[in-house]
């Protein structure tokens, strides 16, 4: 496919386009709109009246039949076509960089009825992920799917991502919320895996699509795996003077076998900015939520509450967990920053193992430090294995010129810094243009390679979200 950009679609091409001519948006002002993300990078050029991408056209689809009208059309001519949620992505992935279609599945968000016995429903790729969670309520399930971005993401696109939520360390990442899929492949083919509870027919075809990033194809409706809401929620908290302290605590919590919801190790800086009213001594400040039954968090609770006392913690009481839970969706620290003339902020999530994590929180610091003024880190969504890590970095400069220069530096010193220390480069945001750069040292060459020639197969025309992932 030519890496021209497409901002123009000739009639004659556009006339052989056959679906309903009510999903197509030509108003060139929602096609703007619909052509940014909320990346720093994109909210910087709309501000400055230079937006980084523009799409040709919007097609608005209601059902999956319009999709692969579309995805055939855009084959058959060649038409670049960029997936797109509800525009809450930080890495520009979401980015119509070469013209074309945008093809924005809000509008494809019914909910389906609920399976209370068998826990699961199935429910459109454009719902709001809280408006899932409302409408489920009071059959007393939820998807246990709360990222920051929870009033702002859909469940396609949080799938398309591979995204991680706040109670990952319980229910799992977005993609272990995931049964079944249907999804349209870029030739037009419809495509339903069926593999609830669980299969052994083959690898796996729905975790070809998480992460895929709409370059593979389009996804289009889900079956959900639900979580029963909890009967009993506990908060804690604990200071430890090291890192390592917390650390260790928090893994042997795992090797006992507790659970704990929610696990958040916020460094120094970040507990001093995010919880003052509590940060009496300085150190790091462990929040953590139990989930389930009464007795079942309570036991939980205890075990780990001992394990921090063996390990040196301080134990400090319900209150900054509380306060940690109230203000959990907000993210004023990036758009108040970035809304500003000259302001930075952005946050770059990696992971590593236990024994990585320490050396590496040290690496990142120095290297964002170095580009930004403020940097803060925290750890969360534990695995047996490791965690991710979570550095926050911001900014004031003198300009939105300079602000974007130190966000280019600070992306390579801390990706840089993840990489040389072993650490895999990405855990929850994607890849989108951020972390393209980086991606083949990232997953290695033969990785690479393999990636090239799945998005070969499966896209032949080279339609699929073109320039992005290192593709």
């Amino acid at each position: 496919m030519s890496h021209d950009v497409i901002t123009h679609i000739p009639d004659e091409v556009l006339a052989d386009l056959s679906v309903d001519p009510a999903i197509l948006v030509s108003d060139p002002t929602e096609i703007r709109a619909m052509s940014a993300d909320s990346s720093m990078r994109s909210k910087k050029a709309e501000a400055n009246d230079r937006p980084l991408a523009t799409a040709a056209i919007v097609v608005r689809p209601v059902t999956t039949e319009q999709v692969s009208r579309v995805l055939a059309w855009a084959t058959k001519h060649g038409v670049p076509v960029t997936p797109r949620g509800l525009g809450s992505g930080t890495v520009g992935a979401g980015l119509p960089i070469r013209g074309g279609v945008v093809l924005d599945l809000a509008e494809m968000d019914e909910i389906g009825e609920v399976d209370v016995t068998n826990r699961m429903v199935t429910v459109g790729a454009g719902v709001r992920l809280s408006d899932l969670d409302e409408a489920i309520a009071e059959t007393g399930l939820s998807v246990g799917h709360y990222p920051q971005s929870f009033s702002l993401a859909s469940v396609g696109g949080s799938i398309a991502m591979r995204g991680s939520g706040t109670f990952s360390s319980l229910h799992g990442n977005m993609d272990d919320r995931v049964g079944d899929l249907e999804v349209v492949l870029p030739t037009g083919e419809i495509v339903t895996t069926h593999s609830m509870p669980r299969a052994s027919l083959g690898p796996d075809l729905k975790q070809l699509f998480a992460g895929s990033e709409g370059m593979l194809g389009v996804i289009t409706k889900v079956t959900l795996r639900l979580v029963p809401l909890p009967v009993a929620r506990r908060f804690n908290s604990v200071r430890y003077e090291t890192f390592e302290q917390a650390l260790e605590a928090m893994r042997l919590t795992l090797v006992a076998g507790v659970r704990p919801a929610v696990v958040r190790i916020y460094d120094p800086v970040e507990a001093s900015a995010k919880h003052a009213q509590f940060a009496e001594q300085e150190g790091w400040l462990t929040i953590l939520v139990f989930d389930g039954d009464a007795d079942l968090v309570a036991t939980q609770e205890e075990i780990a509450l001992r394990l921090a006392a063996e390990h040196g913690g301080t134990v400090l009481g319900p209150e900054p967990a509380v306060h940690w839970e109230q203000r959990r969706f907000n993210w004023s620290w990036f758009t108040d920053a970035v809304g500003h003339e000259g302001g930075a902020a952005e946050a770059i999530e990696v992971s590593a193992t236990w024994s990585e994590l320490p050396a590496l929180y040290e690496r990142m610091k120095a290297a964002g430090g170095t580009v930004m003024p403020e940097f803060m880190a925290h750890v969360s969504h534990v695995y047996d294995q490791g965690a991710a890590l979570y550095a926050i970095v911001r900014g004031q400069f003198a300009d939105d010129a300079e602000a974007l220069t130190h966000y280019d530096a600070v992306w390579e010193a801390v990706v840089t810094a993840a990489l040389d220390s072993g650490a895999v480069m990405g855990h929850h945001h994607g890849v989108g243009l951020e972390r393209a750069p980086w991606m083949e040292r990232g997953i290695g060459a033969g990785s690479m390679n393999l990636l090239r020639s799945l998005s070969k197969a499966l896209d032949p025309a080279g339609i699929m979200n073109p320039g992005k992932a290192g593709l």
